[in-house]
């Protein structure tokens, strides 16, 4: 019995709550390239409800702003695209009572930043995937295994929003 609680126990902590494939690095930190983006699009398949992208258009300007970037529609800057491709809150339910990943929440998006020429300067896959026993959400929101799905949305949002701005300031 100890040494199944040894081997679970390291699959358990490993366990992600987030994966983000960089798929073309910046070459230089896109401030460098412009403090201004100019254009910020979110978009998502048809399964894709509409507060979920205004949740991550909303977390997106924020986290720029508090980056160093201005948004600024009217002026040439970089140009940040972003598909969201699934999501799911999971269950609360099977997160409480199962665990063990049951009940899992995710989010899969692709973001792209490009010049005003079209030139893709920075690109990445993103996964984010909750279960509420994550030690970086439980360090970063608190304890979450009895999150609401509304809650959920929001923490894998957020986390996105993270990611898809720690690309730009690479």
């Amino acid at each position: 019995m100890k040494r199944l609680f040894f081997i679970i126990l390291p699959l358990l902590l490993l366990s992600a709550c987030s994966t983000k494939q960089i798929i073309k690095s910046p070459d230089i930190q896109l401030k460098a390239v412009s403090q201004n983006v100019a254009t910020i699009s979110i978009h998502g398949s048809n399964t894709i409800d509409d507060a979920l992208i205004g949740d991550l258009t909303k977390y997106l300007k924020a986290k720029l702003i508090i980056a160093g970037f201005d948004l600024n529609e009217n002026a040439e800057g970089l140009i940040l695209d972003v598909n969201v491709t699934a999501f799911t809150p999971g269950s609360a339910t099977a997160r409480l009572l199962v665990g063990f990943g049951a009940g899992r929440g995710s989010l899969l998006y692709t973001a792209k930043y490009t010049d005003a020429n079209g030139k893709v300067l920075a690109e990445l896959a993103g996964q984010e995937r909750f279960t509420g026993g994550e030690l970086s959400f439980r360090t970063e929101y608190g304890n979450a295994f009895e999150r609401s799905d509304e809650e959920v949305r929001k923490l894998l949002v957020q986390e996105a929003a993270k990611h898809i701005v720690e690309l730009a300031s690479r």
